[in-house]
């Protein structure tokens, strides 16, 4: 069994990037560096890049789709109050 460390490096950013352990920014500069010591390839740094767009991605779409429930919620709590006003003072 080998050990290769630029797998290593480049899985363990990608993981912490996707676990939310470090900023993609600090990612980008760990990326960096290693490649700057040729302890990745550019191919991995890509892989890194990829990797912080597609968690960027999910996490927009993840505030969109609370903020969409969140207005649901309201306009649902909405009508209902004005349904029970509605009926209060029919009464």
């Amino acid at each position: 069994m080998s050990f290769d460390l630029s797998e290593f490096l480049t899985e363990g950013l990608i993981d912490s990037i996707n676990d939310g352990l470090i900023p993609s920014d600090l990612a980008t500069v760990y990326a960096g560096n290693y490649l700057a010591k040729s302890l990745i390839t550019q191919t991995q740094v890509t892989q890194v890049s990829d990797a912080i767009t597609a968690y960027k991605a999910a996490q927009a779409e993840a505030t969109a789709e609370a903020s969409k429930e969140a207005q649901e919620a309201d306009s649902s709590s909405d009508a209902q109050a004005s349904s029970t006003a509605d009926n209060n003072s029919a009464q």
